[in-house]
């Protein structure tokens, strides 16, 4: 009598197998997740280089409009600020027209000049009235010849004055508050051999936190003779005219700036460098910023 087998696996060859599909599934795991992997980071990377290469940017192109010799930094390299200039142009300094020449005489009491050319953007010029209507940016500022040393120092208001008028009809003129000049004297201290003048609407101040991993950026308060009286966010939005603040970047784990300020032949520099990370993915970015401060 013929007796029937059932086919089947033994417990041996179910294990065999077991252990072949769990070292296949290992291997292939792998081979994924690799790939997947360099993927997230170099998309991680890839951010961050776009965002702080956008902050870089953004203020480097403000720095190229800032007034020269007014790049100040602080806070052992994490605060840095500046004038910030509309726009500008030549006076003139001679007959015929209306000459800004006497200006420079403290004796003279003049408070109106001509333009030489054109004057570009002359709808951003803010005027006011008052001697401090320029330190609280309340009015565009006329500056002349800043040096940024004694005398002649736009922070201190050596030779910053309030604009009170600007003519477009005819030939070009801009009125000026004479009665605010440090010194006391009713004329800007020093002229410019190029007869250029300079029209400041704000100074902008950046602040790099580390501990709050940001960059922010200050504009719109009053202008301070020193430095250490608007390197903070609660002095800033103290002001008389508080700050208006924005976040540039987030994520930073270090920052700094520095400025070499040149020489009458060569341009002044600024250097930014900015860490953001993601994860554990960080990058570092350094840009550099040519300024002209001759005056």
């Amino acid at each position: 009598m013929a007796t029937d087998k059932q086919a089947g696996f033994t417990l041996i060859e179910l294990v065999v197998v077991i252990v072949i599909s769990s070292v296949l599934a290992i291997a292939t795991s792998q081979l994924i997740q690799q790939p997947v992997e360099m993927y997230q980071a170099q998309s991680s990377r890839a951010r961050l280089v776009d965002k702080a290469d956008t902050a870089l940017v953004k203020i480097t192109r403000e720095l190229r409009d800032a007034l020269p010799n007014s790049v100040r930094i602080a806070c052992a390299g994490r605060c840095l600020e500046f004038l910030h200039v509309t726009t500008g142009g030549r006076y003139r300094a001679a007959p015929v027209g209306d000459p800004l020449r006497l200006s420079f005489n403290p004796v003279d009491a003049d408070t109106q000049f001509e333009v030489l050319g054109l004057l570009v953007d002359s709808g951003l010029i803010q005027s006011g009235a008052g001697v401090n209507d320029c330190r609280n940016v309340t009015a565009s500022c006329l500056v002349i010849y800043n040096t940024g040393l004694l005398g002649s120092n736009a922070y201190n208001l050596d030779n910053a004055a309030t604009i009170t008028n600007v003519n477009t009809a005819g030939p070009i003129t801009i009125n000026f508050n004479n009665a605010g000049f440090s010194s006391g004297n009713t004329a800007f201290p020093a002229s410019s051999p190029d007869q250029r003048f300079y029209v400041v609407d704000t100074p902008i101040t950046y602040l790099c936190d580390p501990t709050a991993g940001t960059i922010r950026r200050y504009q719109g308060y009053s202008i301070r003779s020193n430095q250490t009286d608007v390197d903070s966010h609660a002095e800033l939005v103290a002001q008389t005219n508080s700050a208006e603040d924005a976040l540039l970047i987030d994520q930073v784990s270090a920052c700094g700036f520095s400025y070499n300020p040149g020489t009458p032949t060569r341009n002044g520099l600024v250097s930014i460098a900015v860490s953001v990370n993601e994860q554990s993915e960080s990058i570092t970015l350094i840009q550099q910023a040519h300024l002209s401060n001759m005056p």
